[in-house]
């Protein structure tokens, strides 16, 4: 799985060749969101439908098996045990250096992600995610219980306990994506420049309340107590006055 994600974020070069017969994201983004083209499991599964053809359904199946999970989004929402991300994670440590390149950025009740690649990482790139991918999902979702709520006004008996219990799912849901937006917004509004030379632990930790990961709030803490002042991150932060008097 970790060799698939490699032909959706690719670091070699800015675009693919002509002809290239995968769609690649050249921004360093994909998302969970079933319905979005950028979608994750939908971009695992063209590289399937393109390697095993009429077998790719079986070779998902066979593969979700081996992994022990129930389907793929299973996979790629799991942060813990059997999950893309600790697999990653563990693929990509070495001794006490952890270097994990694609960063799951993940709401609390786990609905909805935006992935980031490290090497895309630029100073626009979470505005980018911001913009063109989390916004829309917020809006889309606040226009389904728009809808849900006018279905509800016209219903009646049976359909109005059904409706009840998709507006309370529909409300939960855009609280969840209205909480990950604001703490994505939070992020990008501290305007850190990434310096890829920190390192992945300095640059992912300003993303510490969107990353499954303890080592990005540690590496916070750190920094807000004037840690690592010889990073560029390190210098960025006391210069905008985010440094704690020591």
């Amino acid at each position: 799985m970790q060799q698939l994600f490699h032909r959706f974020l690719q670091k070699s070069s800015p675009t693919p060749p002509p002809g290239y017969p995968l769609d690649v994201a050249t921004s360093g983004i994909l998302v969970d969101d079933p319905e979005h083209p950028d979608d994750i499991v939908r971009r695992v599964r063209s590289v399937l439908d393109l390697v095993w053809k009429d077998r790719a359904d079986a070779i998902e199946r066979e593969a979700c098996e081996l992994l022990g999970v129930r389907d793929l989004r299973d996979y790629f929402r799991k942060p813990g045990a059997d999950g893309f991300w600790r697999d990653h994670l563990q693929r990509y440590s070495r001794s006490r250096r952890k270097a994990p390149i694609y960063w799951l950025l993940q709401s609390d009740r786990r609905s909805y992600a935006v992935w980031l690649y490290y090497h895309r990482l630029n100073k626009d790139l979470l505005f980018k995610a911001l913009e063109n991918y989390v916004e829309p999902r917020v809006r889309r979702q606040d226009k389904v219980l728009k809808e849900l709520r006018e279905q509800h006004g016209a219903a009646s008996g049976r359909a109005v306990r059904q409706l009840d219990r998709e507006i309370e799912r529909g409300e939960d849901l855009l609280a969840e994506l209205q909480n990950f937006r604001d703490r994505l917004k939070t992020a990008a509004e501290r305007n850190l420049t990434p310096d890829l030379d920190d390192g992945v632990i300095l640059t992912i930790a300003p993303l510490y309340e969107l990353v499954p990961w303890p080592e990005a709030r540690t590496a916070w803490q750190d920094l807000e107590a004037g840690e690592y002042a010889w990073s560029s991150i390190g210098k960025q932060m006391r210069e905008k006055g985010m440094v704690r008097p020591g």
